[in-house]
């Protein structure tokens, strides 16, 4: 017998922020706005830095059976995350996420997917209409803090090392050429792969040599790479980790050099190493709820670059509600 989900009851109030600066919002940002406006009992705000959507989500005091659309890319919702989930215990509304900036990785792992014309028509059906298709994705956040600095920045996806190399070599180098949607985010995925099999690996993928401290255990090594998230998937659907651990945080890090790595790349993206890299200690991965990694200069969450100043602290927060359609 089939039993279908319960339905989800429709929001007392709606806040939405739509950020101009976003890939496909700039160039459909007409078309947008008049789709936003007809959605009931809403509340717009344009915001274009962390500053604002802090600004916005505090004037309308959501609840938790509030709802708050955020239309545009990772960042903007990496920073609507963090104003949410700044107060310990605070009421957290349910989340929708048009997908409007360039890879939307967040987005897609969660089950939202397509253009954000449709995504949001879908949500102007379900809100105005008997309809039933709407579900709800509890889905745990990173919180990630240092010992010198109280605030935390909160998201889906944190990376370390190499990453963010990655990342500044898309900012600098690829976006300028105009390459739109994931054609950027690839090339500059492709070109990091490149390096691994190149002598300039050293200049590229620079390592960092962090102790990270998971479950209890603490190993040190010249990271080549740190990311953990806790989304199912990451970009081209890519699942690099293996820990068996029954806990919302996946983490992995891979050392420089470790044995077979480039044989081994599409084992890792699959999450399906062999008996030999598990033994490896040149490859670390574990689920958990709590994890702490010294000697960081910097890291990454959801394509944002943030600076450290002490011990790196990463926790899992309690699962926040995104909607899917």
């Amino acid at each position: 017998m089939n039993i279908n989900p319960p339905s989800i009851a429709k929001p007392r109030c709606i806040g939405v922020l739509i950020n101009p600066l976003s890939g496909r919002v700039r160039r459909q940002q007409a078309r947008m706005c008049r789709l936003i406006h007809r959605l009931p009992r809403a509340r717009v705000a344009q915001v274009r830095t962390p500053a604002e959507v802090e600004t916005a989500i505090a004037s309308w005091a959501l609840m938790e059976n509030d709802l708050l659309v955020v239309v545009g890319g990772d960042g903007t919702l990496q920073a609507a995350l963090t104003s949410l989930l700044q107060t310990p215990g605070a009421k957290v509304p349910k989340v929708f996420i048009v997908p409007a900036g360039t890879t939307n990785m967040s987005a897609n792992a969660i089950g939202l997917r397509g253009s954000p014309l449709r995504a949001i028509k879908a949500l102007t059906r379900w809100l105005t209409h008997d309809d039933h298709t709407a579900r709800e994705k509890p889905t745990a956040v990173l919180q990630v803090s240092d010992s010198h600095t109280r605030r935390a920045q909160c998201g889906l996806f944190f990376g370390a090392g190499s990453i963010v190399t990655g990342v500044r070599y898309f900012h600098e180098r690829v976006r300028p050429t105009g390459l739109k949607g994931l054609a950027g985010p690839l090339t500059a995925f492709v070109r990091m792969l490149l390096a691994l099999f190149s002598r300039t690996a050293s200049h590229l993928l620079p390592t960092v040599n962090a102790p990270i401290t998971v479950n209890g255990t603490t190993r040190e090594a010249p990271w080549l790479l740190v990311l953990a998230t806790t989304l199912d998937k990451l970009l081209l659907g890519s699942t690099p980790f293996w820990g068996a651990e029954h806990q919302p945080m996946r983490l992995t890090a891979i050392a420089q050099a470790p044995a077979r790595l480039c044989r081994a790349l599409p084992a890792v993206l699959r999450g399906r190493p062999s008996a030999a890299m598990r033994q490896d200690p040149g490859y670390l991965s574990h689920n958990a709820q709590h994890a702490s990694i010294d000697h960081l200069h910097e890291y990454l969450l959801d394509g944002e670059i943030f600076p450290v100043t002490g011990t790196l602290e990463i926790k899992a927060s309690p699962p926040v509600r995104f909607i899917t359609l």
